[in-house]
């Protein structure tokens, strides 16, 4: 077969392989353009073969294999052959359906150009997973003859049409992307461009099309009609400057927001709407297309417009047209009946913009590549309602167009609201590795709860501050002890609960599966007897059949906001499901062996999976954020269908609804891809609408309470403690001390009432002993020294600290606390990033009187060092029937201390503390309601020094917001002790991490607020440890039954030892992760 478009060497019978773009009619008719531009091709390439001496000659055919796309089938492993001239090359064998090869392939031949010109390139792509005659997945060929007529004898990073050769009618079988080169004695190939931006390529003029195989045009109709939420994107001072140069100035709304749309290389964009916050822009953008086409998303970016500078990038979202169209075509093996596919459609339907954190600082964005949809988005950056509808032949007459006012009304009624309420209760924050100032999580949900955005009311929707405890061994953590910090956030969303019941039933049916094929995988690899394997497999398949009997999608009937979309998904996941169920009771009756069935129950899965993903979720993800003082530090993002609650079935409910999970938080952007977690932490969070919040009683563990309160502070002048010395602080204000407040001037949000008088409540974080629960402890202190420039390292003015700065003891004052035996002298820990002594060196930054940042090797501007001294203890034994000695806890009155205004308090008063403050507390009760939920109408944020609020500017009234929202807690009254043993054997094949391609392994062992270290080992990769970590009496708080459900983690992580440089992370990436219990 030969391509369409030049002529196989000269003769004119031939098809023509053409640059498929624009050179054809509406459904692929050629013009007669084309057929001129056809005519000129074939006079050059008779011109150019003349030029070359028809006698054999050398040449050298390249052929690079860039990448494929959109292949066919499921659970792949491809490999493409190319054959030229009598000889074969193949790739490597990759896996999935969009493989990246990126080979380069040398044929040599010595023939008669003549002769050259008339032989064909074959590309043929095989599924190496198969070996019967049917792996051939798809074909391409073309002659040398079309490549050398080709500027530069080549044909440069297009992509090729694969079809099934015995059937040319049968469409696309996926694409390839290569490149072609001839070169001739003494030709100089040209050089390619290998950093193309796959956004930006016009892939319709970049595709060559095999003889027989035409593409139709197509118009994708996206419909534009709003956005929300869009957050400030202009600095009030470069808004005053346009001001200047014609525009208006207008503080509120800092944005000038339009839309763009890309795909295929074409891009289109809506009008600029100025100054808006929440644009309505209601225009159709008309996108010219090739059908079937190989690009898979829309890309969908909202910018805000800038006179001056660039555009820049307010976030990114994509329309996979793989998730919003099908192909249909699949016959069913029993019935003989094939699925009908639909073309893209989608919505009307919100999408939600994803990208850098939105607080505006008038700096870099250090995150904006976030924006444009590179990385996982950190934070919620708004909405966009649009709608997406495709219509064959024809072309429209304008590319951007007003839409109709009756579509307008239409889609009215798919934007009401309703409201949700969201309650997280954090149990353990664990694993923290640099504590620094005090730790507080934040939960949001789109604008909701986002404590640095004051568009929408202020909620309870962060946890009180706490201060990191060392855990003895290795991290720090927050002791929270019996009282669980709680946030609760409202919301109004659309109620898309008929497209969340279905992803979360397919999803409970998806992990059945999942568990039971790793126990079938299991069992193949431990070679387990044939009874065995087989009752594992028919476990497997029972329990398939049952689910999918027993469980089917939720009807559509009666249903709002129904679309196009739905009905259509609908028909496809139900045809699926049945085909799946059909094919296990086969499987079932018919196998006949059992390990051979592997491949397809894989298939099945991956199929769930792909079946599980909803394009028109509308409700935003769950973020969870740390910050660190007032900055933030890391974030995890929980999609909201995993913790929704449903009343159709409990199937329907997240599969996290109501139940305590574990979630590592991320780093944004982290360029250590997860080597380093910053903190473990437990949580139970329920998302439901507040029509049914009384169900949230039913999932709530422990006692709930809610409290106003504030900080009486004080300062010592003369030996006298009183108000006076309190400089820029205030008599009463909240925990961060900013905050002006007055008893008198607190008021209960609506439906709540005061049910006790205030009262003095010192904050228990502090209270707690950090070696509660331990038999092993570390006592660490920092030894600091300071300098001029350059000058001679004296002991600084504080020279004995703990890890945060706060001044502590020397060494030789630490005694022994009752009941417990030194188990060693002070040693200066160097397994850290530290110097060859221990130091670790940093820059003072006034007004700062220590360094942000350390590091390990000297230099002349370094003011400050300081190392960390290290003496292990260990609890006696005690005497059975002793009694526990109580510790002091602290200042009878319940007042903190501190050297220095700040966050750094103790209990017990220094003669260096100048600052001591006192916690005030006021319980609330609702007047109405019985049961947890009640927590659900703490709207508002209690009152304020209504004196301020008067005088004071706009800047101070964003401050004052939602920073006093009442703290909700929830206490348990009961905990329980569990016993862990963790025995460690061995590990194989460890990266090297020292010169002498060895390592020192040890590892780390976390179970919540334990860590446990096994020995160092010295040069090897598979270490044999052969130790047992003994956590005896770990105390959590919770019904045991709810904890057998989702136990917590234990973590292993691998280290390599080095005297100088530290630990290194070794093989974190694969947290392995293991449930051990008993109680």
């Amino acid at each position: 077969m030969a391509a369409e478009g030049g002529d196989g060497g000269g003769d004119e019978e031939a098809g023509e392989t053409v640059a498929d773009g624009g050179q054809s009619g509406p459904a692929g008719v050629p013009s007669s353009s084309g057929q001129a531009a056809g005519f000129r091709q074939r006079l050059t390439r008779a011109q150019s073969q003349r030029r070359l001496v028809n006698k054999p000659q050398d040449f050298q055919i390249r052929v690079r294999v860039i990448e494929a796309r959109q292949l066919s089938g499921n659970n792949i492993k491809p490999v493409v052959k190319v054959h030229v001239c009598g000889q074969t090359h193949r790739t490597r064998i990759k896996k999935g359906n969009n493989p990246f090869f990126d080979e380069m392939m040398f044929y040599n031949v010595h023939m008669l150009p003549s002769d050259l010109f008339e032989q064909n390139i074959s590309f043929r792509v095989y599924n190496s997973y198969s070996l019967r005659a049917d792996s051939l997945m798809g074909e391409f060929l073309l002659d040398v003859g079309y490549v050398y007529d080709e500027p530069g004898h080549c044909v440069m990073r297009k992509w090729l049409l694969l079809n099934d050769p015995d059937d040319c009618s049968s469409g696309a079988k996926g694409y390839i992307k290569v490149s072609i080169f001839v070169v001739g004695t003494g030709d100089e190939p040209p050089v390619e461009k290998r950093d193309s931006n796959d956004d930006q390529d016009d892939i319709e003029s970049n595709l060559l099309l095999p003889a027989g195989v035409t593409l139709r045009w197509a118009t994708l109709l996206l419909k534009v009609f709003r956005a929300e939420d869009i957050p400030q994107m202009d600095d009030a001072f470069v808004q005053t400057l346009k001001g200047i140069f014609g525009g208006e100035e207008n503080k509120k709304n800092l944005v000038d927001p339009f839309l763009e749309a890309r795909f295929a290389g074409k891009k289109l964009c809506t009008q600029i709407i100025e100054k808006n916050a929440n644009p309505e822009w209601n225009q159709v953008l008309n996108l010219q297309v090739k059908f079937p086409s190989m690009c898979e998303r829309i890309k969908l970016t909202v910018f805000d417009w800038d006179r001056l500078t660039g555009n820049d990038a307010v976030g990114t979202t994509y329309l996979n047209l793989t998730q919003i169209a099908s192909s249909g075509g699949e016959v069913e093996a029993d019935s003989g009946e094939s699925e009908v596919g639909f073309l893209p459609v989608f919505g009307p339907c919100y999408v939600n913009l994803y990208g850098s954190p939105r607080e505006f600082t008038g700096l870099p964005d250090p995150y904006e590549a976030l924006n444009f949809g590179e990385g996982e988005g950190v934070a919620y950056r708004g909405r966009v309602l649009v709608e997406l509808s495709t219509k064959l032949e024809g072309k429209a007459d304008k590319t951007v167009d007003g839409i109709h006012s009756d579509d307008i009304l239409v889609v009215q009624k798919y934007q009401r609201r309703r409201k949700y309420c969201l309650c997280a209760v954090f149990h353990s924050a664990t694993m923290i590795q640099e504590p620094g100032e005090p730790i507080q999580f934040e939960v949001s949900i789109g604008n909701y709860g986002n404590k640095l955005d004051t568009t929408c009311k202020p909620l309870a929707s962060t946890t009180q501050y706490s201060c990191a405890v060392f855990d003895g061994n290795h991290y720090y953590y927050l002791p929270w002890v019996n009282t669980k910090p709680v946030v609760v956030l409202t919301s109004f969303w659309e109620d898309i609960s008929h497209r969340l019941d279905s992803v979360n039933i397919i999803l409970y049916i998806t992990q059945h599966l999942q568990s039971n094929l790793d126990a079938f995988k299991i069992a193949i690899l431990a070679k387990v007897s044939d009874n065995q394997l087989a009752e594992v497999w028919m476990k497997l398949l029972n329990q398939l059949i049952e689910d999918l009997d027993r469980f089917p999608t939720p009807e559509l009937e009666g249903r709002s906001n129904l679309t196009t979309l739905d009905i259509q998904i609908k028909k496809l996941r139900d045809s699926a499901l049945s085909s799946i169920l059909n094919a296990a009771r086969r499987m079932r009756e018919e196998a006949r062996e059992i390990a051979d069935t592997l491949p397809e129950i894989e298939a099945w899965l991956d199929k769930l999976n792909q079946l599980a993903k909803e394009p028109q979720n509308s409700m935003p993800d769950v973020i969870i954020w740390m910050l660190r003082g007032q900055k933030r530090v890391a974030y995890s993002r929980i999609p909201a269908h995993q913790i929704l609650y449903s009343t159709y079935s409990t199937e329907a409910c997240g599969q996290h609804c109501g139940k305590t999970q574990t979630i590592f938080l991320k780093y944004p952007m982290d360029k250590t891809k997860g080597s380093k977690v910053p903190v473990q932490v437990r949580v139970n969070m329920w998302l439901g609408l507040s029509t049914h919040e009384k169900k949230f009683n039913g999932f709530s563990e422990g006692t709930f309470s809610v409290f106003a309160e504030l900080y009486e502070n004080q300062a010592q002048v003369f030996g006298n403690w009183g108000t006076t010395g309190l400089v820029g602080r205030y008599k009463f204000s909240d925990v961060t001390g900013k905050l002006k407040l007055k008893k008198e001037y607190f008021l209960p949000p609506r439906g709540w009432e005061w049910e006790s008088d205030w009262f003095i409540d010192p904050e228990k974080a502090l209270l707690t002993e950090a070696d509660a629960g331990h038999t092993e402890f570390m006592d660490e202190v920092f030894q600091n020294e300071t300098r001029f420039p350059g000058g001679e390292w004296k002991p600084a003015s504080e020279p004995y600290t703990d890890v945060n700065g706060e001044k502590s003891r020397n060494p030789t004052e630490f005694d022994c606390p009752p009941g417990w035996t030194w188990e060693d002298s002070w040693t200066v820990d160097i397994n850290r990033a530290v110097d060859d002594q221990g130091w670790e060196y940093g820059v003072t930054i006034p007004p700062d009187d220590k360094p942000r940042s350390w590091v390990p090797a000297e230099k002349m501007y370094h003011v400050h060092r300081r190392r960390r001294l290290v003496r292990p203890r260990k609890r006696a034994a005690r005497p059975a029937g002793a009694a526990v000695e109580k510790r002091d806890h602290g200042d009878p009155e319940g007042w903190e201390f501190s050297s220095l205004i700040g966050w750094k308090f103790h209990r017990i008063e220094r003669s260096s503390d100048t600052f001591r403050r006192r916690r005030w507390r006021r319980k609330m009760a609702p007047e109405d309601r019985l049961g947890a939920c009640a927590i659900f109408q703490l709207e508002g944020a209690l009152g304020i020094d209504t004196e301020d609020k008067e005088k004071g500017s706009k800047a101070d009234a964003t401050k004052m917001f939602g920073a006093n929202t009442p703290t909700v807690s929830c206490s348990f009254d009961k905990s329980y002790m569990y016993h862990l043993r963790v025995y460690l054997y061995q590990a194989r094949n460890l990266s090297s991490m020292d010169k002498d391609s060895f390592s020192d392994p040890y590892a780390h062992v976390s179970f919540l607020y334990v860590s446990k270290t096994t020995e160092k080992l010295k040069a090897t990769l598979n270490p044999t440890w052969d130790q047992t970590l003994i956590f005896n009496d770990v105390e959590i708080y919770g019904d045991p039954k709810n904890m057998v459900h989702s136990p917590p983690e234990v973590v292993l992580e691998f280290y390599d030892s080095d005297q100088v440089v530290g630990s290194e992370s070794c093989t974190l990436n694969g947290l392995k992760r293991t449930h051990t219990w008993s109680e």
